[in-house]
């Protein structure tokens, strides 16, 4: 029963992990490609990715992530 409930923890981390993810990187994405967009339309698709996610991992990795995280810890306190 322990090996049960040890899986299950896992499935209930991994699945929050991803809501996470999706939570912080949407509005993320969403916001700067907008913002790139306009520099980035006349470059070459490989030189375009590049520049994007130069921006991207960043600001997903030190500002949305961590954000998005203290939300759901907010919401499923809530919840």
């Amino acid at each position: 029963m322990n090996s049960r409930s040890n899986m299950s923890h896992k499935l209930h981390s991994a699945f929050w992990r991803v809501v996470v993810g999706c939570i912080g990187l949407y509005p993320t994405l969403l916001i700067v490609l907008s913002l790139l967009g306009p520099l980035t339309r006349n470059l070459s698709f490989p030189l375009m990715v590049l520049v994007e996610v130069v921006v991207l991992v960043p600001v997903t990795q030190l500002v949305s992530f961590p954000l998005a995280g203290w939300l759901v810890s907010r919401l499923r306190r809530i919840a």
